[in-house]
């Protein structure tokens, strides 16, 4: 039990992996939480297509001079009302709205990259994640950005389960269900931004979409699938990133190989519960 201890607890004996350590925290908790809704919406597509529509910001943030998340959050926004409007055009669905938006707005993010041979290497680690150069100032905005991201969908909770499965209901009683729709593409953005610094954005699928996916295995309960998602993706976040440590691998990959993990475990020892019925249990 003492080897396990100090296995576990070696790789935060610096600085530097104790703000990384912090950091995998926030994304374990953030990204999960948004996740189930993405899950039981069915808009898994639309969260892998924000991780890669958002490099365009990324990229004119950094010729910019500016922070990448802002480049970040406002490519993700932009993302979300292109596709609104799209979606709004008779004969357009949303999954070919994602996917017509996405495309122009990751093209545009290469062009923009092919234009400096040095912006390629410097903006790499926002592509696949980098952990362990996370400061205390990367830790400040991510911990604004997740509180902010928790607070919403603590105080829309009760709104997304209505019309994520009584859609005509919600629209009966009074609840804005386009509101919603663009408040989950605002949460799913910020995940996206928080995942730069710790799995990347090729990779913020796999904690956003992963874990909620593996809770969803096991539970019919919203809530309780919130609760397993967190737990699997603070689990996947801390455990991919102390076994990079000792494995000398690449944090974000090694962290979306565990959430990997968790979601073959969960096929391994138990079978999916059915649908979610309305009213929830």
């Amino acid at each position: 039990m003492t080897d396990l201890l100090r296995w576990f607890s070696e790789p935060y004996g610096s600085s530097f992996m104790r703000n990384a350590g912090l950091v995998a925290v926030l994304i374990g908790i953030l990204a999960p939480t948004v996740g189930v809704w993405v899950v039981l919406r069915r808009i898994a597509y639309l969260g892998d297509a924000m991780s890669h529509g958002t490099l365009s910001g990324v990229a004119a943030a950094y010729f910019a001079g500016i922070n990448v998340a802002i480049g970040a959050l406002c490519a993700g926004l932009l993302m979300g009302l292109l596709v609104a409007l799209l979606e709004r055009q008779r004969r357009v669905s949303q999954d070919s709205a994602i996917g017509v938006i996405e495309t122009l707005l990751f093209a545009a993010g290469v062009l923009l990259i092919s234009r400096n041979d040095r912006a390629g290497v410097d903006l790499t680690h926002f592509l696949f994640g980098q952990i362990v150069t996370a400061d205390r100032s990367d830790l400040a905005v991510n911990a604004a950005l997740t509180s902010v991201a928790l607070m919403v969908v603590a105080v829309l909770f009760d709104d997304l389960r209505t019309i994520t499965f009584d859609a005509p209901h919600a629209r009966q009683v009074g609840v804005n269900v386009r509101a919603l729709q663009l408040a989950l593409i605002v949460l799913i953005s910020i995940t996206v931004v928080v995942s730069l610094d710790t799995v990347g954005l090729l990779m913020s699928v796999a904690l956003l979409i992963t874990p909620a996916a593996t809770a969803r295995l096991l539970t019919n309960r919203v809530e309780t699938m919130t609760a397993l998602a967190v737990v699997i993706g603070v689990s996947s976040a801390l455990g991919g990133l102390t076994l990079s440590y000792h494995l000398a691998t690449p944090p974000g990959p090694t962290i979306a190989v565990a959430t990997v993990a968790w979601f073959t475990g969960a096929i391994a020892v138990g079978r999916p519960l059915g649908r979610f019925r309305h009213p929830m249990t």
